[in-house]
């Protein structure tokens, strides 16, 4: 269905733009690309070499623009097919004219990630490095946009390779002791397999530690803001967004659930998540908006609880130093109207926290300062979180191999039971296989690809 016909896409962002890029790629990428492009140097085509000449239209002969032709022999091109390329003024309608005209000449629209998809089928990524091809496109921030590189070019890959031989050695080993007598073959060492299988353990647990950290750095830290009602939590998040998204008023309790929007401060991708103001609530609503409130802090990346410097520390403060922690910034708001010192708040909240600020949302004094420290926060927690795997459909699989790989891990302590703790490494070695390499599952392959844009 895949390999057997010839595609054609546009792969540059829909919309005008100066340069746009037609891949066609399959068996009769070249005839296709005979018919459409014609050269303003006659010849056969040089791979890897651009060339300049005129587009045709569907009735091969219309000029439509001048362009760049680019052929890529296969197995030495991205989808380990012949690819042509043509590269030509990023109008819509001349974009819309190419792929008219490769279409006329053979070729049929591709689907979302097929060039990848076939990149895969032919042995030239496998799917790890496929879906590090999607979250590089879709990287919101550096960090991600670097652990997607690094994915792409292997390093989760032969991670999961080098585990896949330690559990095929170690299963070779206990294969061989049941198939040979034993004079033929030396007394088994158990506490070496057990060994084995213990650092196999280590290493799914440290990728699977790493699945928060990587998401993370694909999709943004979460940034809860907290804090009794009406302290202005919702002014600062909209002074940080530059907008006004989020409603603002006098009266305490507006926010009933959690808001969420997404910035960039710094180079780095933020979801800033406002919240509803914490407190004994009065009525149903607001109790379920709290409870929502509470949960949202707990699961956030960082936190920053913002205080009514207006008001004097009350009794009811105390539950602020459950939530204080290294990942916490303290927020003096409202300034300008300020009864409260810092030096009260410090001696109340103890210590643990990231910094204390004071801003007012009124008049935007302090709300830089705010920017720098949730970027000079989020910095350190990147740099400090663990490499792992980045996708819900990682997570399971590796989740799955836990069970069985514990079981053999049991079961490899005696002789009589080797039998049983070889089929449990070889249901280890299946969920790792569906991971990286399910080429002949359909399904998995429909449910990756469609995520990416069409023309990748």
């Amino acid at each position: 269905m895949y390999c057997a016909d010839t595609i054609v896409a546009c792969s540059t962002p829909a919309g005008r733009g100066a340069i746009a890029i037609v891949r066609c790629s399959g068996p009769r990428a070249l005839a296709v690309a005979e018919s459409v492009f014609r050269p303003k140097f006659p010849g056969p085509p040089e791979p890897w070499r651009m060339r300049i000449g005129t587009v045709v239209a569907a009735d091969g002969a219309t000029p439509v623009d001048e362009a760049l032709g680019v052929f890529f022999p296969g197995p030495h091109s991205f989808s380990g097919e012949d690819t042509f390329e043509i590269h030509c003024h990023g109008s819509p309608v001349v974009v819309e004219q190419v792929v008219a005209s490769a279409m006329a000449a053979g070729a049929r629209a591709a689907e979302r990630g097929e060039f990848t998809r076939r990149a895969v089928l032919n042995g030239k990524l496998d799917l790890l490095q496929a879906e590090a091809v999607a979250d590089l496109i879709d990287a919101k921030m550096a960090a991600g946009a670097s652990a997607a590189w690094r994915q792409l070019q292997g390093a989760l890959s032969e991670e999961f390779a080098g585990i896949r031989t330690a559990l095929l050695a170690l299963l070779a080993d206990i294969e061989a002791a049941l198939d040979f007598t034993d004079d033929e073959l030396p007394d088994a060492d158990f506490g070496r397999r057990c060994d084995a299988l213990d650092m196999v353990d280590s290493r799914l647990e440290g990728l699977l530690l790493g699945f928060a950290a990587s998401r993370r750095q694909r999709d943004g830290l979460r940034v809860v803001f907290t804090g009794k009602p009406n302290a202005g939590k919702s002014s600062l998040v909209n002074r940080l967004l530059g907008s006004g998204r989020m409603i603002v008023s006098d009266e305490p309790g507006t926010t009933r659930d959690v808001v969420e929007e997404a910035v960039d401060l710094g180079g780095i991708a933020f979801v800033l998540t406002d919240t509803a103001g914490i407190r004994e609530a009065a009525g149903a609503a607001e109790i379920q908006a709290v409870e929502r409130a509470r949960a949202s802090v707990a699961e956030a990346d960082l936190r920053v609880l913002v205080i009514d410097a207006s008001l004097p520390p009350a009794p009811e403060d105390d539950i602020w130093a459950d939530i204080v922690g290294p990942d916490t910034i303290v927020v003096l708001n409202k300034t300008d109207l300020a009864v409260s010192s810092p030096r009260e708040w410090r001696a109340r909240l103890a210590t643990g926290f990231t910094a204390l600020l004071e801003t007012s949302a009124r008049t935007g004094e302090g709300c830089s300062a705010l920017a720098d420290a949730l970027v000079a926060a989020a910095r350190g927690r990147i740099e400090a979180d663990p490499v792992g795997i980045s996708r819900v459909r990682h997570r399971a699989a590796l989740e799955r191999a836990i069970g069985p790989l514990r079981r053999a891990r049991r079961l490899a302590e005696s002789e009589a039971t080797s039998e049983l703790a070889a089929t449990e490494i070889r249901s280890v070695l299946a969920e790792l296989a569906a991971i990286s390499a399910p080429v002949d599952n359909e399904e998995v392959l429909d449910l990756i690809f469609s995520e990416f844009c069409i023309g990748k």
